[in-house]
């Protein structure tokens, strides 16, 4: 698994694998971020991310719901949709164990409780971090596919077929997949004394080469990749933006003309290209992929931290930092992954009234 995130989830939620001396008193007087504020900074992060895990689940349950209700065995873009839900009820799914674990801070010999904890949950996070992968591609996809099915109908609307979008989905399944597990494969979990709590805890021991695993496996999925997501959505979202309101400029003109001269000219490209299908769902992605691109930016927290501040690592003296900024990771991952259902039932005039078709259907009497 992409235990890159987790020497960095894994390594952010846990105290864990650190058996390098370190000075808390050092740490309070010189680090960015003290034992005291990491402390109120974490508990409120993993509250949150329990609330949005848990209204994540039912949000896409909801979206996977309606989607099927408006039919998706021949609609590449429904798919794609269903499996945009799937990747992230699950993804708030596992994170909800981790941020659990904030509780056992209030029980007896709290702080070792913790670790043991976090130590568990973190096959939890490994998990969250591929599907939060699968959900980021899933989306780009998505984008890149309705794009250019607007800006060019007659030469790709064949291309995107629902075979074709099942096909890319199970690629991005197996790449994540294998990308998340080639660094957990190189990791084991041992229980071990720690005398800073004076008692065996659980932690996470990893190898030389999960080391270099890990290296790697950061520099192309945790950077190089959702910087090529960002760059595609952004420029999808662009361009469909630019489409619409061109479209809405020729309506208005025409509109205008219309009255003038008592009857409508249709010659405009534009307007036979877009149906009001098409401009809602612009509209609905465009909705989608601002969500999307506001989250992602805010995942990079962490490596802008890494970068421009000294010693922030699992092991280094701004290690509060480090655990804060990959927690606000996952908090905006969770955030993304949840709230769409909103958006959707705001922006989509055809999701609304499958909402409505659906679960009133269910309240009826049999």
């Amino acid at each position: 698994m992409k235990m890159t995130d987790l020497k960095m989830n894994a390594t952010e939620n846990v105290e864990i694998a650190s058996n390098i001396p370190f000075d808390p008193a050092g740490l309070q007087q010189t680090a960015i971020i003290s034992d005291e504020l990491r402390n109120i900074l974490e508990l409120c992060m993993r509250v949150v991310l329990i609330v949005t895990g848990f209204m994540g689940v039912i949000t896409n349950i909801i979206n996977i719901r309606v989607f099927v209700e408006q039919g998706v065995r021949n609609d590449s873009t429904g798919i794609g949709f269903v499996f945009l839900s799937v990747t992230d009820l699950l993804g708030c799914a596992m994170v909800i164990p981790s941020a659990s674990c904030f509780v056992a801070r209030f029980t007896e010999n709290g702080p070792a409780n913790y670790q043991i904890c976090t130590a568990y949950a973190t096959i939890t996070i490994f998990i969250h971090t591929a599907l939060n992968n699968m959900s980021t591609w899933t989306t780009v996809y998505i984008s890149l596919m309705r794009c250019l099915c607007v800006l060019f109908p007659l030469k790709v609307k064949s291309i995107f077929t629902p075979t074709v979008t099942i096909i890319v989905i199970v690629l991005i399944i197996i790449i994540f997949s294998i990308a998340q597990t080639m660094y957990s494969g190189f990791t084991t979990l041992v229980w071990g004394f720690n005398p800073k709590y004076n008692t065996t805890v659980a932690y996470i021991k990893d190898s030389p080469m999960a080391q270099l695993v890990l290296h790697y496996h950061q520099i192309i999925t945790n950077q190089t990749l959702p910087i090529l997501a960002l760059i595609i959505v952004t420029i999808n979202t662009v361009l469909l933006t630019q489409k619409l309101i061109e479209v809405k400029k020729w309506r208005l003109k025409n509109s205008s003309d219309s009255a003038k001269d008592g009857k409508e000219n249709s010659s405009n490209p534009s307007k036979n290209v877009l149906s009001a299908k098409d401009i809602e769902m612009i509209k609905f992605i465009n909705t989608t992929t601002s969500i999307f691109l506001v989250c992602v930016l805010m995942g990079f927290i962490p490596g802008i931290a890494v970068t421009v501040f000294p010693d922030v690592s699992f092991t280094g003296l701004n290690r509060n930092f480090f655990l804060v900024s990959f927690l606000s990771r996952f908090m905006f991952n969770s955030i993304n992954s949840s709230i769409n259902f909103f958006f959707y039932i705001r922006v989509s005039s055809r999701f609304k009234s499958a909402f409505a078709s659906s679960f009133n259907s269910c309240s009826k009497p049999s």
